[in-house]
């Protein structure tokens, strides 16, 4: 997991206003000469939300520049430019667990 506090904040607010689990998460050089990175997040999302993102993207493995997979434990790990990684979970928030 990320220890930059800036990093961990934003993991904390992403689980607190969608009531998912970060499993991990860190940042992967994708372009050395550019020193372009991408953060990849791995969440646990609650049933009702995952059902809903599978409906709405199982037919996709990306959208809105974020890449995603589904593993055998149904988690799923997104790879997006830095900033973009919320953006799929954002269009399935009307069914976001509430605490």
């Amino acid at each position: 997991m990320n220890d930059n506090p800036a990093i961990k904040g934003l993991i904390e607010l992403i689980e607190k206003r969608y009531g998912l689990e970060v499993l991990d998460s860190h940042y992967v050089l994708v372009d050395e000469k550019f020193k372009q990175y991408n953060m990849m997040l791995y969440v646990k999302l609650p049933k009702q939300m995952l059902d809903e993102f599978k409906r709405l993207y199982s037919n996709k493995t990306s959208a809105m520049h974020v890449a995603w997979s589904i593993d055998d434990k149904d988690n799923i790990r997104f790879h997006a430019a830095i900033g973009n990684n919320i953006s799929a979970v954002k269009r399935m928030k009307e069914v976001r667990v509430d605490d």
